[in-house]
């Protein structure tokens, strides 16, 4: 059943048409997500969906008793009352059922059949609609967003971000039937983003979010609305699916394109042959039929992308090493961590929640701040660059190229020269940084840094406040920079694009893992699962040696480096690097005895493949019902039961050497 419809719908400002011709529909429990660069009207289309705004042309239509709930960028505005107060005052039907139901009470001792049928039924609506159930949910709402420790504060005493995120608990506890958010990942870290996406999946939410925030849109999404050229395009699945579908159409397109022109030169080239010879009329006709024939529009090409960062070299492998660690301000000590060592091309992702003291231990180790405990050896070659949070030295009218200039010394014309590698020319030179867009912020911070050829990047939340084309280009100059990355971050794909290890900041402590996120994620589900393990150091050789038949060298930090090492290895607090949770989970599961005989191996496998198989034929099943959390949960599970085969095949060919 269609709940929400836009058909044709068209929005101008002034002159300019921002978006043109867009429809989409919406069934209920359906999830999709809207994608684009930022200014091309997803904002807009969210507001004329929810009836805020009214469109130039087209419908909105809603299904009838539908609520719908729109969750803006703004700020919350000023609110009376505590935190918790304010959470409360939401979900205002069932407010009016409970008031139907006191009212009704007086009457119940009379014995009234209609009183009785008529409270009995206000009674089954209110139980479910969750309403005896709500003090909890609000509970657990803002103990998700991470708003439990400020229940009790003044609602307007609260930061810009925790603003948002009250705004972001108060319309989840409306339960509306219809979502419409509009970047509700703002200002969550990565604990937040986890409750929420669980949140959203088991309430089977019908939802229609605008996010850059690629890790939740393929968590909670099944269909993706993607502005291109000044209307929507509809794709099936979630974000990586749609990337992988218009990639596709994109190249069926420009092959198009290039066909038809080619049909075209030839028909022109005809046209001017013979439109004045015996075959003119032939000429009149083929150029009559070409003015009528509908070009093919190839695909938008953003502009090359020549901009790169260059690092020094760097004497021996240690970057940057340190006792174990006290990090803080003043006398009171933030975070505690192990022994730390970062080595020459690692690229670090330090991951936690809000406050936990993520920045201090990055200042920290940069020598902005000293350590209230231990020490920070850093190499003597070492060149750091620090890219602060929003690049907050980026405001003001200063020009773009006397930023440039004022932060590293270059004359006008050096400046202007390094600032057109990163795509600032002509006229884009003198324009105010104040003006600037987020990419185009993050491209002058980033050729800022490049003027000092550092051989280690630190970056304090590199992402915020970029578009997904934005943060795809940068993480493709951090992938080709040869130097050590440290970097802040609670985009979960961003670190699993870019990262070689994990520090997890955590209850004032730090774990070191080491792999991209997806691998963390896989060592604590086997974890989980398991239990803790017993400790062992036994290497897992397995995924190396499958690399080396495979042939070629492993670039640093690319998908096949990372996949030497499938699982993670944690950091002991002594600094010990022990065996992962993922890593032992395996050699728990492929050996749970000691097993001689080729036979007895061979029954095994044949035993674990038709178990792989029967796995298989599951997760097709749970992938088409789009539940989420179930397909995780088989798909972690088909993971394991493939690296479990894998090592009775290495213990068979072992055995059948041994053999022969």
């Amino acid at each position: 059943m269609t709940v929400l419809s836009v058909q044709a719908v068209t929005k101008r400002f002034a002159d300019r048409v921002v978006f043109s011709d867009v429809s989409l529909r919406l069934a209920r429990g359906e999830r999709a997500g809207l994608v684009g660069p930022n200014g091309t009207g997803k904002t807009t289309l969210l507001r004329i969906a929810a009836g805020q705004d009214e469109p130039d042309a087209g419908t909105v239509a809603v299904a009838r008793g539908t609520r719908i709930g729109l969750l803006r960028q703004e700020l919350l505005g000023d609110v009376e009352g505590t935190v918790i107060e304010h959470a409360r005052g939401a979900a205002a039907h069932l407010r009016e059922l409970e008031r139907a139901m006191r009212d009704l009470e007086p009457a119940l001792a009379s014995g009234d059949a209609d009183v009785l049928e008529r409270y009995a039924d206000l009674q089954h609506h209110f139980d479910h609609a969750g309403g005896y159930a709500f003090d909890a949910t609000v509970e657990r709402v803002l103990g998700g967003l991470g708003l439990a420790p400020l229940a009790d504060r003044e609602a307007r005493t609260l930061s810009g971000g925790e603003r948002t995120r009250l705004g972001l608990a108060r319309l989840l506890l409306d339960d509306p039937d219809v979502l419409l958010l509009d970047e509700p990942t703002n200002h969550l870290d990565i604990a937040g983003l986890e409750w929420l996406e669980k949140f959203l999946v088991e309430r089977e939410a019908t939802m229609l979010v605008s996010s850059h925030d690629r890790w939740f849109l393929d968590r909670v999404t099944a269909r993706t609305f993607s502005f291109e050229r000044g209307t929507v395009v509809e794709y099936r699945g979630a974000y990586s699916s749609y990337v992988r579908q218009r990639a596709d159409r994109e190249a069926a397109t420009a092959k198009l394109a290039e066909q038809q022109a080619t049909r075209i030169a030839r028909e022109e080239a005809f046209i001017a042959r013979y439109k004045a010879g015996q075959r003119s009329k032939e000429a009149r006709g083929r150029l009559k039929k070409l003015s009528r024939l509908e070009r093919i529009q190839g695909p938008e090409r953003s502009a090359p992308q020549t901009w790169r960062l260059d690092a020094a070299h760097l004497a021996g492998d240690v970057v940057v090493s340190t006792t174990a660690l006290a990090v803080g301000h003043g006398v009171r000590t933030v975070l505690r961590t192990p022994a730390l060592r970062v080595e020459r091309g690692w690229r670090i992702a330090v991951a936690g929640p809000n406050g936990s003291g993520k920045t201090t231990l990055v200042r920290t180790l940069v020598g902005d701040l000293p350590p209230l405990d231990g020490y920070v050896s850093s190499a003597p070659t070492a060149r750091v660059a620090f890219l602060a949070q929003a690049q907050a030295e980026l405001t003001g009218d200063e020009s773009v190229v006397d930023s440039l200039r004022s932060a590293t010394g270059l004359d006008e014309q050096d400046a202007r020269g390094l600032l057109a590698r990163f795509l600032f020319r002509g006229e884009d030179v003198l324009r105010s940084v104040g003006v600037l867009s987020g990419g185009e912020r993050t491209r002058l911070a980033l050729a800022r840094l490049a003027a000092r050829e550092a051989n280690l990047l630190v970056l304090d939340e590199p992402t915020n406040h970029l578009d997904v084309s934005s943060r795809e280009q940068l993480e493709t100059v951090l992938d080709d920079y040869e130097g050590t990355i440290l970097f802040v971050s609670h985009d979960r794909y961003f670190i699993d694009r870019l990262a070689t290890h994990v520090w997890v900041v955590r209850d004032g402590a730090l774990t070191a893992y080491e792999g991209d996120w997806s691998a963390l994620q896989r060592g604590e589900a086997h974890e989980m699962r398991s239990g803790p393990p017993a400790m062992s150091e036994e290497p897992d050789l397995s995924a190396r040696r499958d690399v080396r038949q495979a042939g070629g060298t492993p670039k640093r930090g690319s998908s096949v480096r990372r996949a030497e090492r499938p699982a993670t290895e944690a950091t002991s607090p002594a600094g010990r690097v022990s065996a992962s949770p993922a890593r032992r989970t395996q050699r728990r599961a492929s050996a749970p005895r000691k097993v001689t005989g080729l036979r007895a191996l061979e029954v095994r496998i044949e035993a674990m493949e038709l178990q792989l198989k029967q796995l298989e034929e599951r997760l097709a099943q749970v992938a088409q019902s789009g539940n989420y959390m179930e397909t995780r949960i088989a798909g972690e599970e088909h993971a394991a039961l493939e690296r479990s085969l894998r090592a009775l095949y290495d213990e068979w060919s072992a055995a059948a050497e041994e053999q022969e």
